[in-house]
């Protein structure tokens, strides 16, 4: 066995390894579209372990783009390595995607809690717990739409016109909330459209006598082969907040996703936020998973 940096003629084969080994791991940035638009070079950092025979057995790939970088915290898309296979490879892999030059003070993935021997592989390698979150399903059920008070505007956003607008709300909603902290700027909003799982008029901003305050996003997902709203992010600006404004824009999410024929929704919640987990659970939601998230420091 080798551990070697993953080269163009390697390149299928590693998207291969990808696409048959996500159901196993957290695959938020597996799907086909991110395979698709997959680019070997200094934002997608890749080490590939090769068995005696040519075959990968195992890889790890770290997103290191602009947000990544400016957040100072890289995440893994991937780091998996075949179950019958020593935990060593593990360990050789991190050392080799640590020594590139990353610019980055940590890296970051998602396991599930009912995932033990992933567990103690990660603890074993001096990753530590950062927080834990909430994968949470709310089938499909009445949703009763959003009263607006005077002054308030839910409109759908426009993009080349709003992605300012949207950057502002989230970025100030979500400056504390651990995992997201690190802002969004307009272009990278703009690229939303761009996505598999994009919905044509399917992000909303909350308007308050013309002044942005709120957002919320939907997107297309599959959750256990049938197709589903997955909203995220919500966000209010901190004055908003507390008001039952975040319920409205749930429900507006919901009402949107049901009008589209897509009557199953999903989203993710950090467990200590509580108050928005106390919203889902009183919205119709439950936990269908729970997940941890590792990190590692890189050494400078």
């Amino acid at each position: 066995m080798r551990i070697e940096k993953l080269s163009l003629d390697r390149l299928n084969d590693f998207l291969v390894f990808c696409r048959t080994h996500r159901g196993d791991i957290d695959e938020s940035f597996l799907y086909d579209d991110d395979l698709r638009d997959f680019v070997l070079d200094d934002d997608n950092p890749t080490y590939v372990a090769v068995s005696a025979v040519g075959t990968i057995i195992g890889a790890v790939s770290v997103m290191n783009s602009a947000y990544y970088q400016r957040g100072r915290k890289g995440r893994f898309r991937i780091f998996h390595v075949l179950p019958d296979h020593d935990r060593d490879i593990y360990a050789q892999l991190l050392s080799g995607i640590t020594r590139e030059a990353l610019n980055l003070d940590e890296l970051y993935l998602f396991v599930r809690t009912d995932n033990p021997r992933m567990r103690r592989i990660l603890e074993s390698l001096d990753f530590d717990i950062e927080r834990y979150a909430y994968y949470m399903v709310r089938d499909a059920a009445p949703v009763a739409p959003p009263e607006w008070e005077n002054g308030y505007v839910l409109q759908p956003m426009v993009f080349n016109r709003d992605e300012a607008d949207y950057c502002h709300v989230r970025n100030l909603g979500f400056a504390t909330l651990i995992g997201s902290e690190t802002p969004m700027t307009p272009e990278e909003v703009s690229r939303m459209k761009d996505g598999d799982d994009y919905i044509e008029s399917g992000i909303f901003l909350l308007y308050h006598h013309a002044q942005p305050v709120g957002v919320v996003r939907t997107a297309e997902d599959v959750h256990e082969g049938e197709r589903v709203i997955n909203i995220g992010p919500l966000a209010l600006i901190p004055e908003y907040q507390g008001r039952g404004l975040g319920r409205k824009l749930l429900r507006a999410a919901l009402s949107f996703g049901r009008d589209m024929g897509l009557e199953k929704s999903v989203l993710s919640a950090n467990v200590d936020n509580e108050n928005a987990v106390r919203l889902y659970l009183s919205e119709g939601f439950r936990t269908a998973e729970s997940v941890v998230c590792y990190t590692c420091r890189l050494p400078h």
